[in-house]
């Protein structure tokens, strides 16, 4: 009975991290505004449909651009919130001229597990000498 009571305290309080996509449905389409030759600009929008809020950078997704043989692929993620029945917009850009997409979410990324990768500032390899004075 106690295990019973447990168990259920503990999913009442959030349990564990939930996915997003149980409730976030993703869709995407060609911006005719901005497209050209050499780059395909598409929006993607996330709509959330439950009672739960989502920052928008742990709502990570690859949209694809199908072309025969050939796929191209390119990740992105959504800024601010996503409010409980709401949608949120970003525009992502592929390479290339194209006309039919996917999207498909990716698995939130743990940042507990993570490193973060800092850009580093390469030296020269040599310093630069100062000259003797002459006289």
């Amino acid at each position: 009975m106690n295990s019973i009571l447990a168990l259920s305290l503990w999913l009442l309080a959030g349990g564990p991290a939930a996915q997003p996509w149980t409730e976030v449905r993703l869709t995407i389409f060609r911006d005719p505004y901005t497209s050209s030759d050499q780059v395909t600009v598409c929006r993607v929008r996330a709509v959330n449909s439950g009672a739960h809020a989502w920052p928008g950078r742990a709502l990570r997704f690859e949209a694809r651009a199908l072309d025969g043989d050939r796929v191209v692929r390119a990740r992105g993620t959504f800024g601010l919130v996503l409010e409980p029945y709401g949608s949120l917009e970003t525009l992502i850009a592929l390479p290339g001229r194209h006309a039919r997409f996917e999207v498909a979410p990716l698995e939130a990324r743990d940042p507990s597990s993570e490193r973060e990768q800092k850009v580093r500032k390469k030296s020269s390899g040599h310093k630069r000498r100062r000259r003797p004075e002459t006289r």
